[in-house]
């Protein structure tokens, strides 16, 4: 068994069934996402379309696939079906594929493992589906906070309570931390941009930074600790100053009408994206930037 599970057809069975479960989960997020900001159940009712109010068919319900036979339109009404449902289907998947191919691959491709090597790469292993199984809870929270963020501008405190909750859970008990890891992220980065919050709206006599966004940040901390939510927070300054770029070229390119004075876009889903950019590069860059300071 354990010489198939670490074979060349092995590999190709457990990728199929990881990006499928992937795609079931993406399914639901694009409930938690649609229903979550309406403080709507997401376990109750079943899925439904938003114009006629029909039921969805199973069988009109299996993610992309679905989407994709009915051309992204009702089969009751024909009402045109958001691409938004697909696309967080297929990115929860290819997330979570690459997070099995950055904790699994070497298994697979460097190591080979098979039945007489398990008793020396037993705690490899086990740490390895550990951290796989950390990523698994938070980057799901993370693509959800992102999505209603985006729409909404609003990130719910059920999400971010559960990316506090889970951080140190996950990093005590999972990952075998101490309880400082998860205290020092949580900390810094909560306060570091409460104060930041607290400057701006002296300084301005207005809101700048959302509550959202600061428990945000703080539930990132507490999964990634210290190290992480620092490259997280400047990250997601570097992503959120190129999207502001981009935005303001893209209108001015087509001429669009000037935006309102209190036009605000969601700082969220940029800190979400450094900090999923940590997960798989963060170690790599922080090596590379430390070489460089060093070698000066």
């Amino acid at each position: 068994m354990v010489n198939f599970l670490f074979s060349d057809s092995g590999f190709i069975l457990i990728s199929v069934y990881i990006f499928l479960i992937g795609l079931s989960l993406g399914s639901f997020l694009n409930v938690v996402i649609f229903r979550l900001p309406k403080n709507s159940s997401v376990v109750y009712p079943p899925s439904s379309c938003p114009k006629c109010g029909a039921k969805i068919k199973f069988y009109d319900n299996i993610p992309v696939l679905s989407y994709i036979i009915l051309r992204g339109r009702c089969r009751n009404c024909g009402v045109k079906i958001s691409p938004v449902y697909p696309a967080v289907e297929i990115l929860t998947a290819l997330l979570i594929y690459l997070l099995f191919l950055k904790y699994f691959y070497n298994a697979y491709f460097f190591y080979k493992i098979n039945a007489s090597d398990m008793g020396y790469f037993k705690n490899y292993l086990s740490g390895q589906f550990n951290y796989f199984l950390a990523c698994l809870i938070f980057i799901p929270l993370i693509i959800s906070v992102s999505f209603i963020d985006l729409f909404n501008k609003i990130i719910p405190d059920v999400l971010n309570v559960l990316l506090i909750i889970f951080g140190f859970i996950v990093n005590i008990f999972l990952l075998k931390k101490s309880f400082m890891f998860p205290l020092t992220g949580f900390l810094t980065a909560g306060l570091f941009f409460y104060f930041i919050a607290l400057f701006y709206e002296i300084i301005k006599k207005k809101e700048g930074l959302g509550g959202g966004d600061i428990k945000l940040i703080a539930g990132i901390g507490a999964f990634l600790g210290l190290r992480g939510v620092i490259f997280t927070i400047f990250g997601g300054a570097v992503f959120a100053l190129s999207g502001f770029i981009l935005f303001f070229l893209f209108r001015k390119l087509i001429k669009m009408r000037p935006i309102d004075s209190d036009f605000k876009i969601p700082f969220g889903p940029f800190l979400s994206l450094a900090s999923i950019f940590y997960i798989f590069y963060g170690d790599f860059l922080i090596k590379i930037y430390m070489n460089f300071i060093t070698y000066r």
